[in-house]
């Protein structure tokens, strides 16, 4: 059986990447802050015994570590970094919110470098040993936004976040080339999610449907790549 770490599991994004991995079978360790507080998940568990709960923030080496030493070196084969934050206050220069970037920093950024470093040997002892993490072309410095998130204004923090967790995976890609452990970075397209709001022309089932057929296949192929979940490159 294969296992997958899904980070931020308890909605969105994530919470579908659970669900859509337990109905195949898969074993799934369902990361978030407070996963006890999740109905959803609580739900999930109760229906699939593959399923386990986990706590984890991101953002504290407290909790990353605690995880770590609970996981003793169980292999992993997917680790889906999905947690992350939108800051939406401070974006305009001569109001930023400083607090904010840099909790989106803490969480988009620093959240999926420190989980992966607790975790790698986790990946490294597995078959598929395969990194993943959620990024968006919201990102992109030429300041094109698409269909995004955000049609407009400036979103300084998110952009700048993920723009960052683009260059630090491209370079762990590289880096771990020679352990033949992949790492890719995901763009789910703009998701009816809290995050992307009811506008968005994607469902979360459609977005994470695309995105798993892009993870299934042979993993060292697509590493160091950012593919959308149509599987199309996506520009840096």
């Amino acid at each position: 059986m294969s296992t997958i770490l899904i980070t931020g599991a308890n909605r969105g994004l994530g919470l579908e990447f659970a669900h859509q991995y337990a109905a195949d079978g898969w074993e799934v360790l369902a990361a978030s802050r407070q996963p006890e507080m999740s109905a959803d998940l609580k739900q999930l568990a109760a229906q699939h015994p593959t399923v386990g709960l986990h706590r984890l923030d991101v953002t504290d080496e407290e909790f990353v570590q605690d995880l770590a030493d609970k996981l003793d070196g169980k292999p992993i084969d997917v680790l889906l970094h999905s947690s992350g934050i939108y800051p939406r206050e401070g974006q305009h220069i001569g109001e930023i919110d400083y607090d904010g970037w840099r909790e989106a920093m803490e969480t988009n950024l620093f959240g999926v470098m420190r989980v992966t470093e607790a975790l790698l040997e986790n990946v490294a002892a597995s078959q598929r040993k395969q990194i993943a993490a959620i990024s968006t072309s919201l990102s992109l410095l030429c300041g094109v936004q698409g269909g995004s998130v955000a049609q407009a204004g400036t979103s300084y923090q998110y952009r700048s976040s993920k723009t960052a967790l683009n260059m630090a995976l491209s370079i762990l890609a590289k880096e771990l080339e020679p352990r033949g452990i992949s790492v890719v970075l995901l763009d789910p397209g703009w998701v009816k999610t809290d995050m992307g709001g009811a506008h968005a022309p994607l469902s979360p089932q459609e977005s994470i449907a695309g995105m798993r057929k892009v993870l299934a296949g042979k993993p060292m192929e697509i590493s160091g790549k950012f593919l959308g979940h149509d599987g199309v490159p996506r520009p840096w």
